[in-house]
């Protein structure tokens, strides 16, 4: 029984060996060689899955992957050779990919912060009547109510989500611990 049981431990140590090592070398696969660069089957999937989403009316043939591979051939290829006229140390190119990432961090925060607020963001019936009493006030040829609520309800809640941002951003500034030096303006 013992022996049984080895045996069966030992093939299925094997198994699992095999079925892991069969997963590393299919995600290492190399689509195309560039100078010392492997490009590797997933790298070249997710690039071509970026294309179609941005371009919908790409279709997937055969010719269509050659051509994409060529693309990402000849990108690669002038990316090494930027590198190589070490183009991507100098100041500008660090610059720009300092404020290309500083923009999208803030991008991508105040789109999570908007969101948050968002969901913190009630119109009462009582704010549209007042925003709409207000609009005939100054307008008396403004469409009725009913035409007109789903507008105002929009336009008001946009005005809380800003208010809100504005009043979160400024209460970032009142804890941060900041120095100005005046004299050199």
């Amino acid at each position: 029984m013992k022996k049984i049981f080895s045996c069966f431990l030992v093939g299925l140590i094997t198994c699992l060996t095999l079925a892991c090592s069969s997963k590393d070398s299919q995600d290492k696969k190399v689509i195309a060689t560039i100078n010392d660069y492997p490009l590797t089957l997933d790298e070249f999937q997710y690039e071509l899955a970026s294309e179609m989403e941005l371009d919908k009316d790409f279709k997937l043939t055969r010719e269509a992957k050659r051509k994409f591979l060529n693309r990402l051939i000849q990108k690669e290829l002038l990316i090494q050779e930027a590198k190589r006229l070490k183009l991507d140390t100098r100041e500008e190119f660090r610059r720009a990919i300092e404020k290309y990432w500083e923009s999208t961090l803030i991008k991508n925060l105040l789109e999570l912060k908007g969101k948050e607020i968002a969901k913190k963001c009630v119109v009462s019936e009582e704010e549209i009547v007042d925003r709409y009493d207000e609009m005939l006030r100054k307008n008396p040829d403004t469409p009725p109510l009913s035409d007109i609520r789903d507008q105002i309800k929009t336009q008001l809640k946009e005005e809380k989500k800003t208010r809100l941002l504005e009043q979160w951003m400024q209460g970032l500034k009142k804890t941060a611990k900041i120095k100005m030096n005046q004299d050199l303006l």
